[in-house]
């Protein structure tokens, strides 16, 4: 005997699956169409590589007052407190709040974030005058950012929290501490640069000539299309906003001087520059190749 019914069910049910695929359709194809530059840039939002920043405002530079490097070298009770409160601002959701190099966002970086409990094997050393170097210039090709917009004296105070961490910890010496004052002009206070957004020194054009001579648009022509080159593979595996991070480049060419000044570039508020966090995780020799790129690019594309 004949089934309506059931015949019914299976129309129904095969209707069903073939909607359940055309949604699907739908969705991969709205996907493929969004515009992830637009999406990382969009005010309000912030991508999963961006490190948590945002843009700074527009800040006049001012002449540090001067630090009395002796004085400061000698740990108090009010220093460290001080120092406990700047490492939890801006150092424990890397190196952890106890200092052990396990915080949340120094997971992913290669190699991972120092272990402040075992003051051994130091890129710079454990010193004072060795880690205020670190603080003030970062260490390239690794997770470690400069932290130069932080005072002198706050580096001071946290150097001397880290520093509890360990009772191992070496002391420093007198001519260390002299050349360290030397070095940073740390005596006499020195001159803050003026700060300003990207964006906004772009829309006001305070670019100097010779960085608006470079053909931007051929560079960024050549990126996108030098498929067969692994150094521009590796460049776009990097960016997060085109248009700002070459102008970033344009801006400052400080980076075209060596390896080291393009490290030191790349690791300085990379997102702020229009580039990903992952700069991080670049090599030695993967930074290398992506410097002699861009030098030549830049070279080849000035007007």
């Amino acid at each position: 005997m004949y089934d309506y019914f059931r015949d019914l069910e299976k129309f129904y049910g095969i209707l069903y699956i073939l909607f359940l695929v055309y949604v699907v359709f739908l969705g991969v194809k709205y996907v493929k169409t969004l515009d992830y530059n637009k999406l990382y840039s969009a005010p309000g939002l912030l991508a999963a590589d961006t490190n948590m920043r945002v843009t700074q405002p527009v800040k006049r530079g001012n002449m540090t007052p001067p630090v009395d490097v002796m004085l400061y070298s000698v740990p108090s009770p009010d220093l460290i407190a001080k120092g406990k409160d700047l490492y939890n601002t801006n150092c424990a959701s890397c190196h952890g709040e106890a200092g052990l190099g396990n915080g949340a966002a120094g997971a992913a970086l290669n190699p991972p974030p120092r272990n402040f409990v075992n003051p051994q094997i130091w890129k710079n050393g454990p010193t004072i005058a060795n880690m205020y170097v670190t603080l003030q210039e970062g260490i390239p090709n690794t997770g470690m950012a400069s932290f130069s917009n932080i005072s002198p004296e706050d580096r001071f105070a946290i150097i001397h929290y880290v520093h509890t961490f360990n009772p191992t910890y070496p002391k420093d010496n007198p001519d260390s501490l002299k050349a360290l004052d030397v070095r940073y002009s740390l005596a006499t206070g020195v001159k803050a640069a003026n700060q300003i957004p990207l964006d906004l020194a772009m829309e006001l054009q305070v670019l100097n000539s010779d960085t608006l001579s470079h053909n931007l648009n051929e560079i960024a022509y050549q990126i996108r299309n030098s498929r067969m080159d692994s150094s521009a593979s590796i460049l776009r595996s990097i960016i997060l906003n085109e248009n700002k991070a070459l102008h970033s480049l344009a801006s400052n060419l400080k980076w075209n001087e060596s390896p080291e000044e393009f490290v030191k570039f790349l690791e300085t508020d990379p997102v702020d520059k229009g580039f990903k966090a992952t700069v991080y995780q670049l090599s030695a020799d993967e930074s290398g190749k992506v410097y002699m790129y861009l030098k030549n690019l830049y070279v080849k594309n000035k007007g």
